[in-house]
């Protein structure tokens, strides 16, 4: 077992002395007794009222062990604003575009839509959040989905050598994926249609979608009138490349197995964005479409630390958090309904105890793993 600790501290994974002590203990325990003891934790912090979390989804995957717990537990139909992690799924369709031949990464955004102000800009720029992409005023004054479009068409582009997480080139960039599905297909349709098309054929996700139907019930977004959180995709009709997507545990789980059989994104472009990284303003290093990678002894980064350095991770502005490790295909995710449907605001402390309880998930999903491995020896 000593020899699998190393082998987990050789690809990154941090382990204090007072964690390898505890992940010593708690293997002692069988399975059922460790899903026990994370139902304890979870409802300990949703016992703190200032953590300001009402429904709450967990989804554990590790090899063909699956476990979801959710509060409250009847949960049928219910969907989570997952916010800014749509850009995970708007990456994969423009990768599978590219795959295609169907996108050129290195072509300019304007060879795709007739916006004035994106010379240089390449789609691969967008990708990576590199240099300044902004409007001219910001999308969330617009006042209706049409307002909304004119002040999309002012996107400037600067080079400036900066990398900055931003949602404009992602708003951009579900405008090109657009374009192009309608002058594949000669028709029009918007975005949410295609993707959601996408979503349900293609990649067999049947609770992940834009704008659900009345038969959903949707947490996470401050009881929006059915509409997501953020203020500029809820003004373009509940849509855009970079938010509006509602989901749930069951298919993010579906998500990691594609992920760890290399069929979300091939191992080299997976390699590529593990290798690209840019600061964020809290110095945590991001990627393409502004995903977490690891960053050591940074207790706000949401790649836990106990996860190898060949981990994912994206967080929305609603709360929720997804994390993928490729090294020990370990995945986990947190989704909440933290926007109070009176403030909506998340409570004040709330990332303080979501990086508690990410870390303390992570530290149970690493017992199960090596328990995972402890069995085939």
């Amino acid at each position: 077992m000593d020899m699998l600790f190393e082998l987990l501290i050789a690809n990154g994974c941090v382990i204090s002395t007072k964690e390898y002590k505890l992940i010593k203990r708690l293997l002692e325990k069988s399975l059922d007794d460790i899903i026990v003891d994370i139902e304890k934790t979870v409802y300990k912090y949703l016992d703190i009222d200032d953590f300001g979390v009402n429904n709450l989804s967990i989804g554990i995957k590790i090899e063909d062990f699956e476990f979801i717990f959710e509060k409250p537990s009847n949960c049928k139909n219910r969907l989570y604003d997952i916010a800014s992690i749509t850009k995970l799924i708007t990456l994969k369709y423009c990768y599978d575009l590219q795959e295609k031949g169907l996108i050129d990464f290195n072509r300019l955004a304007s060879d795709y839509v007739d916006f004035p102000n994106l010379k240089k800009c390449k789609i691969i720029d967008i990708l990576k959040m590199k240099n300044k992409i902004e409007t001219c005023g910001k999308l969330s004054s617009a006042k209706n989905e049409s307002d909304f479009l004119k002040i999309l068409y002012t996107v400037n582009y600067t080079i400036t050598n900066k990398k900055v997480y931003t949602d404009v080139g992602f708003v951009l960039l579900g405008k090109i994926l657009e374009n192009i599905y309608n002058q594949e297909h000669n028709v029009y349709k918007k975005y949410s249609f295609i993707i959601n098309e996408y979503l349900n054929k293609q990649l067999k996700l049947k609770n992940t979608m834009y704008n659900p139907g009345n038969e959903y019930k949707l947490v996470g977004n401050g009881n929006n009138k059915m509409l997501p959180h953020d203020p500029k995709t809820k003004i373009n009709g509940g849509f855009t490349g970079a938010a509006g997507l509602f989901s749930n545990s069951a298919d993010f789980i579906i998500i990691s197995e594609k992920l760890f059989e290399y069929k979300f994104f091939s191992k080299k472009f997976f390699d590529k964005i593990l290798n690209y990284n840019f600061l964020d303003e809290n110095n945590r290093r991001r990627s393409y479409a502004g995903l977490y990678l690891k960053t050591l002894n940074n207790k706000s980064s949401y790649v836990p630390d106990l996860f190898s350095k060949y981990s994912i991770a994206h967080q929305g502005y609603t709360g929720s958090i997804v994390v993928f490790d490729l090294f020990t295909k370990v995945h986990f995710s947190i989704l909440v309904d933290a926007i109070d449907k009176k403030t909506n605001v998340k409570s004040e402390n709330f990332f303080k105890y979501m990086h508690e309880l990410k870390n303390k998930i992570a530290l149970f999903c690493m017992v199960i793993y090596l328990s995972k491995q402890k069995e085939k020896m």
